[in-house]
């Protein structure tokens, strides 16, 4: 649940787009048809909810801005689109999986969705995707935006649901209520998207009691949703949440307390037949499993994030954009605000990229990692900043198994650690997350 900018580590510096292609063409060239993620981020949404770090940076009046104010980020993110695409594509990348995140993309009337589809079909041979999910709130769905969804290709909807009780959805900030959100899978199904996520956070400071999230899933499980995810409430700097947590407003949960909340949704699910493939995603078929979530935490490959706000990694680079540069974005959308070579210099940047391995049962691929990154992760878990880290995993429950093959994480002791060390970080700030 970590973004991009919690990757920490090392000063921000540019790279020139074509110093850039010519350092990912180099290790592309040793590849054969190298697979690629797409995320395209939508930094629009119609509230600022107040436990969401994504748009924190993004001034109110922008993120909920109409047609005419979303235009300039459009042209940005269509232009950086088209010139990244023809390269990549001459490079030899086949996007596998694509994700629609933000923000909201359902924000965009249903002629922006074509827009930016447009600019990928032109840039990208998509004939390879094997799913392509979108994010959105109930309140932004409507059945001329699912049904251009639908036309165009998308396959898995993610709907931000995070609770069903309605004084829970008015201090968190959201823009539905619990009807809105029973409405939107009634809609789902009826525009003939089958395979959608539903939302939730455990341990949400609004919460008094445990058995308020146990009525929240008692009638998600009633829907019969094909997957449901159940995210940790994690306190971010500069959220609505997190300051009324710091001035006692509201009240934090302990760290039993939280793993007890998780606990009781853990046993919700499994007695309803749902398994966790990682750690918060639960399905009862592996065909509804978030291949996105699966591309990153497995380390199958690289991604390239188009827009403001979006996380990338190119032939052994990383590469960062901030929804706070907005305006810079708008000026150079071909220029990356950060980029740097992966290196053992700075191991903080692969924070968050390791963390998100680690809750899945695979753990760290050995062979997917020195491919991803250029390194052998047996020499960054020798780093002094690594070595700590998986130390303090260790303390907060974590047991890590290791073989030729690879390093993980014991599935029974995933939720725990992650629990206890999200704990930890929000009065110590090392962080564990989902990149």
């Amino acid at each position: 649940m970590t973004g991009p900018a919690a990757s920490g580590g090392g000063p921000t510096r540019r790279m020139p787009a074509a110093s850039l292609l010519a350092a990912v063409a180099e290790v592309a060239s040793a590849r054969s048809a190298p697979p690629l993620e797409l995320y395209v981020n939508v930094p629009f949404c119609a509230t600022k909810c107040h436990f969401c770090d994504w748009v924190a940076d993004v001034p109110t009046r922008r993120l909920r801005t109409d047609g005419a104010g979303r235009r300039p980020y459009l042209d940005a993110l269509c232009d950086q689109i088209r010139f990244y695409g023809a390269v990549l594509t001459r490079l030899g990348y086949r996007p596998h999986v694509m994700y629609w995140g933000g923000g909201t993309p359902t924000r965009l009337a249903p002629d922006e969705m074509r827009r930016i589809h447009q600019a990928l079909d032109d840039s990208f041979d998509l004939s390879e995707l094997v799913q392509w999910s979108m994010e959105t709130t109930p309140n932004d769905l409507t059945d001329e935006k699912l049904t251009a969804m639908r036309d165009l290709g998308v396959d898995r909807v993610s709907v931000g649901v995070q609770s069903l009780d309605p004084r829970q959805l008015r201090r968190a900030g959201r823009g539905h209520d619990p009807a809105q959100a029973i409405a939107a899978v009634d809609a789902l199904r009826r525009a003939g998207i089958d395979n959608f996520n539903i939302d939730l956070v455990s341990s949400f400071p609004t919460d008094t009691d445990p058995a308020d999230l146990a009525r929240t899933l008692e009638a998600v499980l009633a829907l019969d949703p094909p997957h449901v995810s159940v995210y940790p409430y994690r306190a971010t700097p500069r959220t609505v949440m997190a300051m009324q947590l710091d001035r006692n407003i509201l009240r934090a949960w302990d760290r039993d307390s939280m793993i007890g909340s998780y606990e009781l949704a853990m046993g919700m699910l499994t007695d309803a037949g749902y398994h966790e493939y990682c750690h918060g995603y639960w399905v009862r078929h592996a065909r509804h499993e978030d291949i996105d979530g699966n591309y990153k935490y497995d380390l199958a490959g690289d991604k390239i994030g188009f827009g403001s706000g979006t996380e990338s990694i190119l032939g052994h680079h990383l590469l960062l954009n901030g929804n706070a540069d907005h305006a810079g974005y708008l000026a150079a959308p071909r220029e990356f605000a950060h980029v740097e070579r992966f290196s053992l210099a700075h191991p903080q940047r692969l924070t968050a990229l390791v963390g998100g391995a680690l809750m899945t049962r695979e753990g760290i691929d050995h062979e997917r990692f020195h491919a991803l990154t250029g390194l052998a992760f047996a020499d960054l878990r020798c780093t002094p900043h690594f070595a700590a880290w998986l130390a303090l995993l260790a303390e907060c429950g974590g047991r890590f198994v290791e073989d030729d093959r690879g390093f993980r994480m014991e599935p029974a002791t995933i939720h725990r650690a992650y629990i206890t060390h999200l704990a930890y970080t929000m009065t110590h700030g090392l962080a564990l997350g989902r990149g």
